[in-house]
């Protein structure tokens, strides 16, 4: 059958088969984008599905994407209230939009509505060297392009959690530590730009990051509202950013002009892989927003002549 509309497309002709050409052809019928799931090994995924009575819908409503994690990636989900039926349900639908996006239609910061109201995909395109690492809001897709009846599979290394609900500064008053970074943000007159379309990412120093700054320095900033301005640009980017998928090395130009350095460090000792941007460590990384993505540092990026 696909050599025949192989060469149906070759020579401009409409070919119409109306018997089921699959089962004429000896090929197997293709599956309900749940039944699919299953087949490739999504099996957690699947359970969660038929907890939250989506298993219908998905398999024979759409078409539709999905974005499934993997059973390794559901079992290392932190505390998420799945026994909430609405929480799940929100869960499962940030993992899907409508149509059927195939990786050849990816673009970088491509961005679609999932099945939840107001809560969108991201997905970015990162090129480095040689190779391609292709996110879907942070999450990396490690497996394309898989179809059913309905619509089209990715596989991807991690569940989309938090969802992204609200835009970067309704976001960041819901993170702890933040207040004294929205403070500023606002006395520089910059939160209409932050709540705007972006996408932006900020990198946001923590309250404790600002007393490593002398207190003087605190108040000329509050001062010099251009001054403000200048070191909260520092700190944000135009563009989307996730730790998952840039590469270590990276090079970000920020809103204000300079360059902020991507630089995960190995701790040998403990194992464990520290993230910083420039010396500041990053406490929290990639929280999705409507508009961007968040960062938490533990220090400021600060120019020496500021200071």
């Amino acid at each position: 059958m696909k050599m025949l509309m192989f060469f149906a497309a070759l020579c401009g002709v409409a070919v119409a088969v109306p018997f089921d050409s699959a089962a004429y052809m000896g090929e197997s019928a293709p599956m309900g984008l749940v039944d699919e799931l299953t087949t490739l090994g999504f099996t957690k995924l699947v359970e969660l599905i038929e907890i939250a009575g989506l298993k219908e819908t998905l398999n024979n409503g759409g078409p539709f994407t999905i974005f499934a994690p993997s059973n390794e990636a559901i079992a290392m989900l932190g505390p998420v209230n799945l026994k909430n039926m609405t929480v799940l349900v929100n869960l499962l639908k940030a993992h899907v939009i409508e149509g059927k996006v195939m990786s050849t239609m990816i673009k970088d910061n491509l961005v679609a509505p999932t099945l939840v109201k107001g809560v969108p995909m991201r997905i970015n395109v990162v090129t480095w060297w040689q190779a391609t690492t292709i996110g879907a809001n942070g999450a990396e897709i490690t497996l394309f392009d898989k179809m059913a009846k309905n619509g089209v599979i990715h596989g991807i290394e991690k569940v989309i959690y938090p969802i992204p609900y609200g835009n970067m500064i309704e976001a960041m008053e819901m993170i702890p530590g933040l207040s004294f970074t929205l403070e500023l943000i606002k006395m520089a007159g910059l939160e209409s730009t932050l709540a705007g379309e972006g996408p932006f990412t900020i990198f946001a120093p923590d309250n404790t990051a600002w007393l490593k700054v002398p207190e003087k320095n605190i108040t000329a900033l509050k001062a010099n509202k251009t001054l403000l301005a200048e070191i909260l640009t520092y700190h944000v980017a135009p563009g989307a950013f996730y730790s998952t998928v840039i590469r270590p090395g990276t090079l970000i130009t920020t809103v204000q002009g300079q360059k902020v350095l991507f630089n995960p460090k190995m701790c040998k000792k403990e194992g464990i892989l520290y993230l910083f941007m420039n010396e500041a460590e990053v406490t929290l990384a990639d929280q999705s927003v409507t508009n961007g993505v968040i960062w938490v540092m533990d220090d400021v990026f600060a120019k020496p002549t500021v200071f």
